[in-house]
């Protein structure tokens, strides 16, 4: 039982919040008793699972308010996991189907984003240059465990399979199910995909939005209606 705030696991879990620790370290943390269950379905070791006296889950059993004392929740936390971070394999650009996120700077959307890739299409998220890390904790809870399942890469754009399409203004509508590798990019939207990244992309597609309506759309939306719609999976689905 851990029963001092000075304890080498506790201080882990707050210097991982901050995400020069998590890249100097290669670690990240979760909070709560279904983002540990996901990393463990998942086959992955955690480096440490710290746990409430009266949960039911392997770990080392913490004092509640010392559990308390480091979580980001208002609510606390009766789990705390601390693990490696998950990064792929460059050889996983060559997948199916990848979602380049340039400059995507909200850890909120970034780890919707890799939810929404994880239940429609698989393939593979590419991290770009200005984009949040994925391994923060509101990421982490945002993608509701997809971080263990979903393969992430950290890569620029000319890394990515062609044919690389461009989710901005001014293109083609999303034609419906496509086969073969494809490279969706995702920019911020405050700024939309840079110069560098247009240019690498040789088709524009748009969504198309009611002419009274809200004139934009959050990107994480944008990528959910993409992925639903090249997605061979989601056919015939009710």
């Amino acid at each position: 039982m851990i029963t001092s705030k000075d304890n080498d696991k506790l201080t882990l879990v707050r210097k991982l919040g901050q995400k020069k620790h998590r890249r100097r370290m290669g670690m990240f943390v979760t909070e709560g008793e279904d983002l540990a269950q996901a990393g463990l379905d998942g086959g992955h070791e955690p480096v440490a699972l710290l746990v409430h006296p009266d949960v039911d889950m392997p770990g080392e059993k913490v004092e509640p308010e010392l559990l308390d004392g480091v979580a980001t929740l208002a609510s606390g936390t009766r789990v705390i996991g601390i693990w490696p971070e998950l990064w792929a394999g460059p050889e996983l650009l060559s997948a199916d189907k990848c979602l380049f996120l340039d400059g995507v700077a909200d850890p909120g959307n970034v780890g919707t984003i890799i939810r929404t890739a994880d239940a429609l299409i698989g393939g593979t998220v590419v991290l770009g240059p200005g984009s949040a890390d994925p391994f923060s904790g509101i990421a982490v809870r945002s993608s509701m465990g997809s971080v263990f399942t979903q393969p992430l890469v950290r890569a620029g754009i000319e890394d990515t399979p062609a044919p690389r399409i461009a989710l901005a203004l001014g293109g083609s509508e999303i034609p419906g199910p496509v086969e073969g590798p494809v490279t969706i990019c995702l920019g911020s939207e405050r700024e939309g995909l840079s110069p560098e990244v247009l240019k690498e992309c040789g088709i524009t597609w748009t969504i198309r939005q009611r002419p009274d309506g809200a004139q934009s759309l959050n990107v994480a939306a944008a990528a959910a209606i993409a992925c639903e719609r090249i997605s061979s999976a989601t056919t015939g689905s009710a």
